[in-house]
């Protein structure tokens, strides 16, 4: 086991323009950690989890992926960030690509993963996210809960070292909602390691190891997510659940 965090976040600062969105962020998150974050809309909690891999740029601090300073652009942050996978609120699939052909275009063109290879790969995974028998589709043939699962298999096609997830479901229809958490779960389980941008608290209280909840661009609390939902020590992290867990 690494001595050192897999994600490491020192002294990250982020502004757009004015607005300062991340505000002085420290956070480390171990090898097979989920961890989960949570707080009210416009909190920072997706440009977080977009600046682990850069989608954002920031102005002050550093971030760290398994000990190496994740470089500003070029070659090394592609291949840093190829080490972690992301899925996306919208699927963000090729539309002109099979979806056994999303799923295998990375490995491929990246990871110069041999075609056969990267084929029964692809196949595996798919089948682990149940839709196996969808491979030869085109994604727009798929419901939005389907899409949203191939996505997920393939982020991790790409044999990543972690997971970031930018509100999975908040695109989905409440019934294809469980089955993106249910795969979801089981990554959980088999010890991926996961950082959960959501709000669906369900699984923020049956997955996260840590809960971490944001307001206005800071971290606010960090706990289990038994000591965050029973007993939060901010008022503000208590004023957020009262409003969503009367629902």
């Amino acid at each position: 086991m690494s001595e050192q965090p897999l994600i490491g976040m020192h002294g990250v600062n982020k502004w757009f323009g004015e607005l300062h969105v991340l505000k002085n962020i420290n956070l480390d998150i171990d090898h097979r950690e989920v961890v989960v974050v949570i707080g009210p809309s416009g909190s920072g909690k997706s440009t977080l989890c977009r600046a682990i891999n850069r989608l954002e740029p920031i102005q002050e601090g550093e971030i760290t992926i398994d000990g190496e300073r994740l470089p500003e652009e070029g070659k090394d942050l592609a291949r840093l960030r190829a080490d972690v996978g992301m899925v996306f609120q919208q699927f963000n699939l090729f539309a002109h690509k099979t979806i056994r052909e999303n799923v295998t275009l990375g490995p491929v063109k990246v990871r110069k993963l041999d075609k056969k290879e990267a084929d029964s790969r692809a196949q595996e995974l798919l089948e682990r996210v149940g839709v196996a028998n969808q491979a030869e589709k085109y994604p727009a043939e798929l419901s939005g809960g389907q899409q949203q699962r191939v996505a997920i298999a393939r982020a991790l096609a790409m044999r990543p070292k972690a997971m970031l997830f930018d509100e999975p479901t908040s695109a989905l229809d409440p019934e294809m909602i469980a089955e993106v958490l249910d795969v979801m779960l089981e990554l959980a389980e088999e010890g991926t390691t996961m950082v959960v941008v959501t709000h669906e608290m369900g699984f923020a209280r049956s997955a996260a190891r840590r809960v971490v909840f944001m307001d206005e661009g800071q971290i606010m609390e960090v706990a289990p997510p038994d000591r965050f939902f029973d007993h939060p020590e901010t008022e503000r992290a208590q004023d957020f659940l009262s409003k969503i867990l009367a629902h």
